[in-house]
Formats: C-alpha cells, structure tokens, sequence
C-alpha cells in the first residue's frame, strides 16, 4: 500500500491541485492531511472540500482549531488579530468550522511492527515547533507518549507538519520525518 501524507495547506488551492495531481499520478492508495487546512489563503472552502473528498484521515491543525473555534474574549484581542481571525472566518460555513472542531488531534498505526503515530506539531499541543536545530533530547520528546495519543507505548516513526519545510532525523533508531507545507 503506498501512502501519501500532506500538511499546512493554508488555502493555497493551486498548491493542494498540483499535490494532488502528483499523488494521483504515483497511484498512492491512501492520503492523510495533517492539518492547516485553512487560513493565510483565500481558498480555505474549496481546500476543505478537496481534503474531504481525497483524505481518507485528516487530523485538526492548530489553525484550524484556532480560526474555528469562537473567541469569547474577542474584544480583548488586539484590533488587527481580530479582523484576521473574523476574515478567515467569513470564507468558510459554520458546518465547515464544527467539522474542523472535530477533527482528531493525532493518528496511530503500525507497519511491519513499527508504532507510527501522526500529528500536526507535537504530542501535547498543536502549535509548537520543534525544528531540525532542535536539540535531541527535545525531539525525542515527540516520540513519548501524552493524553492525546491512543497508545501509551513510545513511537518508533512520528510524522508531523506545521514547520512548512520538509525534514527526517534518526534518533535513538527512531525516525522522525516533518512532511512540509503543500
């Protein structure tokens, strides 16, 4: 079975065809989109429609939750992150925000014995970076376990986006791959 798996889409529509076109093209079987699917672009509505249609797993990014979710203290949020947060809202449907709401937060499975365990950023949040420069006791992190991973056990392959730049380290004879912005 081959396996696609994209990330931060951002409404970048001509990014996601032109991906999509090349995943078509290598008869990939399954895709999953990891997340941040929406916002920054000016297609969210028609990226969202694709990823439904084409991903067969799709986990919540931490734009998502953000320019999803309803922000009680709104008026206390600076005047300029207010109208970013209400334009991205306005070019998607209240069902399509309660869909991004439910999204999970990660996905785990094992090939040939190995735990792979799928998320947006990290284990325990959505919108933190840990980047190639990282220290190795930061990104071992990303392979224990926390409360919003299904298994308890450490991974042995993570996989995640949000960095927006394509990488894989081997650590501890683990592999850790960031999959990069579409």
């Amino acid at each position: 079975m081959k396996i696609a798996i994209i990330s931060d889409i951002h409404g970048n529509l001509e990014a996601l065809k032109e991906t999509l076109k090349d995943i078509e093209k290598r008869k990939v079987d399954k895709i999953i989109c990891l997340g941040d699917i929406i916002a920054k672009g000016v297609h969210p509505k028609e990226c969202l429609e694709l990823i439904r249609k084409k991903c067969e797993i799709v986990l919540q990014g931490n734009c998502d939750e953000y320019f999803s979710r309803e922000h009680k203290n709104i008026d206390e949020i600076p005047e300029q992150e207010q109208k970013r947060i209400k334009w991205n809202q306005s070019l998607i449907s209240k069902e399509d925000r309660e869909y991004l709401l439910s999204l999970p937060f990660g996905y785990e499975f094992y090939m040939s014995g190995s735990l792979v365990r799928l998320f947006h950023a990290t284990p325990t949040v959505n919108n933190k970076a840990i980047t190639n420069i990282d220290s190795v006791q930061a990104k071992y992190q990303m392979f224990l376990p926390s409360e919003n991973t299904a298994a308890q056990d450490v991974a042995d392959v993570v996989i995640y986006g949000h960095l927006h730049h394509p990488y894989m380290d081997k650590i501890y004879n683990k592999t850790l791959i960031n999959v990069g912005s579409v």
